[in-house]
């Protein structure tokens, strides 16, 4: 008796309910679900067959042969559920033109991120956006160079509905700016350039998105040209600024705080000194700063600041270097409760010395 008790009272996965099944499936990356469960049986074929649940698949790593019974089964006969789809494999490229012919049919795709596509595919890829009406989010890595980098930033910033847009597109040509914006705007609202942005072409990129409320440059680079300031464009949402700084001088640093980040509360800054020639120290100059965020930069409430510069006759070198930082103790600093370190690495014929935030956050 006891024993039936525990027979009866013994439930199988099979016996849960639809509705259970759907919420473990939203757990798991779709793909991965499909894989597991859609040739058990007959009922579970029908859960990913009859369904208006979103699908968000992740095909990081697949065959091709995979990719194509995973495109016949599920996604030509439900491109109208996708909602997110990432690619992230050798053979993005290959998938990204399978989808092309069917790429109008995901009206309700929201987030495509691509990673490691092939420069030739990057513009056939780009080309098709234009098809997909709430696309709000777009990531792009491109795994070489690309020919036509200004035609790639034209492209995504005509897209109506893009608010979040990551790239990385590096290309050999001379990095030429862009037609200011006149009267076609983008609502882009996150925008992360990992590739290489010269400080000529920066008003003309930014003149497209007048909504911005997120920066983030992975390589700002000052060695090719100086800026070519356009002094209509504002920027009144832009909150949050990350910049990686390459061989620009701080009298550039300060005039782009003064056109660009004055409303800017969250500044994350790392100066990366790769010439010899630029006088990299400038960045050191605790007064510099403290009248730069005084007078431009009233609601900044986090600095996030490193520094890299090179020593190369240590002992000299390094006495005025730790004279010159040890100038951000004083009550400006203090009073914000921004504290920052040095610390010292080899390096061939040199030392790297790195001056870096340890609390980089004012509390009021």
């Amino acid at each position: 008796m006891f024993f039936s008790l525990i027979e009866e009272s013994f439930t199988t996965f099979e016996d849960l309910s639809n509705e259970l099944m759907y919420e473990i499936f939203d757990f798991l990356d779709f793909h991965h679900a499909y894989q597991g469960f859609y040739n058990l049986n007959k009922r579970f074929q029908n859960l990913f067959v009859y369904s208006n649940v979103p699908i968000k698949t992740n095909i990081s790593s697949i065959s091709k042969s995979s990719f194509h019974r995973y495109l016949t089964h599920i996604i030509i006969p439900h491109t109208y559920r996708i909602k997110l789809i990432r690619l992230s494999n050798p053979f993005a490229a290959a998938m990204v033109s399978l989808l092309f012919p069917i790429i109008t049919n995901f009206t309700r795709l929201e987030t495509l991120i691509i990673n490691n596509i092939e420069a030739d595919s990057i513009e056939q890829v780009v080309n098709h956006l234009s098809s997909l009406p709430v696309l709000s989010s777009l990531t792009i890595t491109s795994s070489d160079y690309i020919k036509d980098q200004n035609d790639i930033y034209e492209k995504l910033f005509r897209l109506p509905a893009l608010k979040y847009c990551q790239i990385l597109i590096e290309t050999k040509q001379y990095l030429q700016p862009l037609s200011i914006a006149t009267n076609e705007f983008s609502p882009i609202e996150h925008l992360v350039i990992k590739n290489k942005v010269s400080l000529n072409q920066l008003d003309s990129l930014l003149s497209y998105v007048p909504q911005l409320h997120c920066l983030s440059f992975g390589h700002l680079d000052g060695s090719r040209g100086s800026r070519l300031r356009r002094n209509s464009i504002t920027l009144n949402y832009l909150t949050n600024v990350s910049l990686e700084v390459y061989s620009v001088g701080f009298n550039d640093f300060e005039q782009l705080v003064t056109d660009f980040f004055r409303q800017v509360q969250i500044l994350r800054v790392v100066i990366c000194c790769v010439r010899f020639s630029l006088s990299s120290t400038e960045y050191l100059n605790a007064d510099r700063w403290e009248r730069l965020i005084s007078t431009h930069m009233a609601n900044l409430s986090i600095f996030d600041f490193q520094h890299h510069h090179r020593i190369f006759r240590y002992n000299d070198d390094r006495a005025a270097y730790e004279t010159q930082v040890n100038k951000f103790n004083s009550s400006f600093w203090m009073k914000r409760q921004w504290f920052f370190e040095s610390q010292y690495l080899r390096a061939v014929r040199t030392k790297i010395a790195i001056f870096y935030s340890t609390n980089p956050y004012r509390y009021k």
